[in-house]
């Protein structure tokens, strides 16, 4: 089964990155592309591997920072087409999030001095585990931000733009989640089966969806989350939003 969901996952996640290579919207989200790329090359080669293999091992241990620096990447790129019309508050959120992996590995690496559960393949790969719970939640933490933004101000986007950001913090944050409950509850043959399982379905979902919703002409509807509550509020909000943004513009020019 497990097998046959990573085939169906890769599959999914090749031809998502062929429409958005001959639709042209590459351009536009450039990091998610090469996410993608990557990410089919990887499980395709994982998913030929059986798990108890060495060589899925190495692959695993070599490929995994890469991981890292795309989903980072992601998560900028969504903050900067969020956040496209205030570069002020942009400039300021990439810094932000630099400084919170960097910091988030260095309070990971202290964690390892106190006792935590064995992984079933060995002491570097709790290393690993580790690092990926500090950069998850410093990513995650931003992915809220960006949700709790669009929530909050009147910004006006493109459809795309709105869906990217929903479906990507909705794919990331169960990723996240499952790997802290392993993380947590120990790395038993059984909840390793599950966690893969659950993986691979939240990982279709995912592509799926942003097969259905990531279009060409979904760049030109524009739409905002902002409930219509408290219309009366609007323009004050914009004004907040553009006076932040003007300040942090006259803090990067000096």
């Amino acid at each position: 089964m497990a097998g046959i969901l990573n085939l169906v996952t890769v599959a999914l996640a090749a031809i998502l990155s062929i429409r958005l290579f001959v639709s042209g919207l590459y351009r536009r989200y450039r990091a998610f592309f090469c996410y993608l790329v990557f990410y089919a090359l990887r499980e395709g080669v994982l998913g030929s591997l059986d798990t108890s293999n060495r060589l899925y091992e190495k692959i695993w241990v070599l490929t995994e920072p890469v991981e890292w620096f795309f989903l980072a990447l992601v998560v900028l790129e969504l903050y900067s087409l969020v956040l496209y019309d205030y570069q002020g508050l942009a400039t300021a959120g990439r810094w932000a999030l630099i400084m919170a992996v960097v910091v988030a590995l260095a309070a990971s690496g202290i964690s390892l001095l106190a006792p935590s559960h064995d992984t079933l393949q060995g002491a570097l790969m709790r290393y690993y585990y580790v690092a990926d719970r500090a950069i998850y939640f410093s990513l995650v933490v931003f992915l809220l931000t960006i949700l709790g933004f669009l929530m909050q101000y009147p910004v006006i986007l493109s459809r795309n733009i709105i869906v990217h950001s929903i479906v990507f913090s909705v794919y990331f944050l169960s990723n996240t989640f499952i790997f802290v409950l392993l993380s947590t509850r120990g790395y038993t043959h059984q909840l390793l089966d599950a966690v893969v399982h659950a993986i691979e379905v939240i990982n279709i979902a995912a592509m799926a969806t942003w097969l259905a919703m990531l279009t060409p002409a979904g760049e030109f509807r524009k739409l905002r989350m902002r409930p219509a509550w408290m219309p009366g509020r609007e323009e004050v909000l914009v004004g907040q939003l553009n006076q932040l943004n003007a300040t942090l513009l006259r803090a990067r020019r000096k």
